[in-house]
């Protein structure tokens, strides 16, 4: 079984891309109407060196990866090293249709159409660069004996407020719940903890303001490229929605959510809950940071196997890029071999 990896990035800090997304924005009505500070650019698009350290987990974790496809916007890291057969670096324009309006700074657009990379394998797994591995991976992680994929997912309702913070996305998990139900009826029952067992799924939608279905973990998911199409064809409404601005927006939905939904009723994934990831938010208070951060320092014994360093709103004191740092210290301190100066291995493609 040949997998791949494929991970999206955006150059915040290259002059070009700042310039299209500052005039885009401006003319965008998306954009205009009701500022979220969740879903503010310099939230959504500051690198803080994840990436370097999540190619660093792939060489050591899952050397099992056939080839890396890195979709960017604007100019790649400086750091990377693009001359070995095992990296494909390309645009993001190179994947949309000829007639598509670009360029396009909403994610969860290019992630519906990464299914059209070249030489992308059949089966492969996708990171944001925010995510990372934690300890050793089999293809096994990812996908079972039968091809079909693994996902993980989080065993509580979508909790989906209508805060002031997140309100966008929110809104798009709505939106997706509506969507799923409408194109494809899942025969599924959410999973949501037992502790209070006489408490219906219905009452705690209504009480607490959550959604009946469950959420991916944040982690690195696995994909089939054949299964896009088709997802096209049935999410072909909500796919139009989504392309009516080119940022994240309220009539926008969670692409990669819904296709997992797809998936499993086509029976090419199967939904586990097994609580083998971290996620360790920005947003998070200092004293539970600190906790975070030792717990993923211990991640191989405590048997984590994915860890994701999410970014956002929070406080304002931590320099996150150097909490990062600290976390990986003594642990993905090596070089990969997709960095300039590091040398590269005898790895064949």
């Amino acid at each position: 079984m040949s997998i791949d990896a494929v991970y999206t990035w955006a150059n915040f800090l290259d002059p070009k891309w700042r310039e299209a997304y500052d005039h885009f924005a401006a003319l965008d009505p998306a954009k205009r109407a009701r500022r979220d500070p969740a879903n503010a650019g310099v939230i959504r698009h500051t690198d803080n060196g994840e990436l370097r350290y999540s190619l660093r987990s792939l060489e050591r974790y899952a050397p099992f990866v056939r080839r890396i496809h890195l979709v960017i916007d604007g100019s790649p890291p400086e750091w990377l090293d693009t001359g070995g057969s095992d990296v494909h670096v390309l645009s993001s324009r190179e994947i949309f249709p000829d007639d598509f309006p670009l360029p396009v700074f909403s994610s969860d657009l290019i992630e519906a159409f990464l299914w059209r990379i070249p030489d992308l394998s059949e089966q492969y797994v996708y990171f944001n660069d925010d995510m990372l591995l934690a300890s050793p991976c089999t293809p096994g992680d990812f996908f079972d004996a039968q091809g079909r994929s693994l996902v993980r997912m989080v065993p509580d309702l979508i909790d989906a407020p209508q805060g002031s913070v997140d309100f966008v996305y929110n809104q798009m998990l709505r939106n997706t719940e509506r969507a799923i139900r409408r194109r494809i009826s899942p025969a599924y029952r959410p999973r949501f903890p037992t502790r209070k067992p006489w408490v219906p799924m219905i009452a705690r939608r209504i009480i607490q303001n959550k959604l009946a279905l469950n959420e991916m973990a944040h982690i690195a998911q696995p994909f089939h490229r054949s299964l896009w199409p088709l997802f096209h064809e049935v999410f072909a409404k909500e796919l139009r929605a989504l392309a009516s601005s080119r940022f994240r927006h309220v009539r926008g939905f969670c692409v990669n959510l819904a296709y997992q939904y797809l998936a499993r009723q086509q029976q090419k994934a199967l939904f586990t809950f097994d609580a083998s990831d971290l996620l360790i938010p920005r947003r998070a208070a200092s004293a539970e940071l600190k906790a975070l951060q030792e717990h993923a320092r211990d991640a191989a014994r405590k048997g984590l196997k994915f860890l994701c360093f999410n970014d956002g709103i929070g406080d304002t004191e931590i320099d996150w890029p150097r909490f990062i740092a600290d976390t990986l210290r003594g642990l993905l301190d090596e070089p990969s071999r997709w960095e300039k100066g590091a040398g590269r291995s005898a790895k064949a493609p």
